[in-house]
């Protein structure tokens, strides 16, 4: 007996419930039968009014006549009524609550061949939007450990809240079945720091997955070797691309004149 209730305890509330329930419905079905045997002749019959009494239905076909079925009556319409309530709202909170685990970033995503965006700044908002027009089919996984809300939600990018350092993080990010990483600097730290960090996020996505195709933006030129020893398959040195962008500007401006 206290191995059965402590396994009763270990069920889920609204299991609970629904066990308490029908040991009410039975009950009462037998009490039902064994008080008026002329209304209620069988205990399935007294199971069936228990049942859309406490259903709020009550179709009329069978209707008790003394006292106590009459009290028992009202007690099974408001167990069942409360009863409906509160699965409503179980099931209403369940729904909520799912969305917000979605908008915290808290969900795995079950998606194959998308991309994964790691680091949240506008170089990785630019990034996303760009994919988001030109890929319809693949979808995009934004997965960042400053960020506690989606701040793509309404564009559908799926959010993971996270280190890229840490293997949780990339297990609900679907690792294993991504098509393409693109990892960007942080824009907190220093140019070494941000790119050490980078290096510890590559070795970490490499590890679970050999396949995918790595990207990662790297800071400092020192670094693009060991970025690229730890597995990275291409190399984005934006500082380089943003000095021949100045000079390219400095010789046109310069040609004109």
């Amino acid at each position: 007996m206290p191995k059965m209730y402590q396994t009763y305890l270990r069920l889920p509330m609204l299991v609970r419930l629904v066990i308490i329930l029908m040991l009410i419905l039975y009950l009462s079905a037998i009490l039902a039968h064994f008080l008026e045997k002329e209304t209620f002749p069988t205990i399935f019959e007294g199971f069936y009014w228990a049942v859309m009494t406490a259903g709020t239905v009550g179709y009329g076909d069978y209707t008790p006549h003394s006292s106590v079925v009459r009290v028992l009556s009202i007690f099974l319409v408001f167990t069942g009524g409360s009863f409906l309530a509160f699965t409503t709202v179980h099931f209403a909170s369940a729904v909520v609550k799912k969305e917000n685990r979605y908008f915290e970033g808290k969900n795995m995503t079950k998606s194959k061949n998308h991309y994964i965006v790691v680091g949240w700044n506008e170089r990785a908002r630019n990034t996303i939007y760009a994919l988001l027009e030109n890929n319809e089919m693949n979808e995009v996984v934004l997965m960042d450990d400053s960020l506690y809300s989606n701040p793509l939600y309404k564009e559908g990018v799926h959010f993971i809240q996270g280190k890229a350092s840490e293997d949780g993080s990339w297990m609900k990010a679907n690792i294993q079945h991504a098509q393409i990483v693109l990892i960007t600097a942080d824009a907190n730290l220093r140019e070494s720091d941000a790119d050490m960090n980078t290096i510890l996020s590559i070795l970490t996505a490499r590890g679970l997955n050999e396949k995918v195709l790595i990207h990662a933006e790297i800071l400092t030129s020192e670094q693009s070797s060991n970025a690229i020893r730890a597995g990275a398959d291409h190399i984005i040195q934006t500082s380089n691309l943003a000095a021949n962008e100045m000079v390219n500007c400095l010789c046109n401006k310069l040609m004109q004149k």
